[in-house]
């Protein structure tokens, strides 16, 4: 699954003293193959075309319902490395190789 899409951000908001949490858009079924809380190297493709690097957690998030409708369980990336800040939408995530981990730490 290596450099395999993992998510397009939907939006993302700052854990203070954890990271930021990014949703995808639904669904993420890449995402929903690593086990929770996996520690990935992602690369992150801006919409601009701007790309970084970095290391999040596999998350487990219930999302609320529209009116009426059930509350729904997926995945989400929780960014952990230093300096992530808040992802625009439209965003995409890509898993890097594990070695790639090394030298993002």
């Amino acid at each position: 699954m290596q450099n395999q899409l993992l998510m397009q951000v939907e939006t993302s908001f700052p854990l203070t003293g954890l990271g930021v949490l990014v949703l995808p858009v639904p669904p993420a079924p890449a995402l929903a193959a690593y086990g929770l809380h996996t520690t990935l190297p992602v690369r992150l493709v801006l919409p601009s075309g701007e790309e970084a690097t970095g290391l999040g957690s596999v998350e487990e998030v219930t999302r609320p319902g529209a009116a009426g409708a059930p509350a729904s369980t997926g995945r989400a990336l929780l960014l952990t490395h230093e300096g992530a800040g808040p992802l625009p939408a439209g965003t995409l995530l890509y898993c890097l190789p594990p070695d790639a981990g090394e030298e993002l730490t």
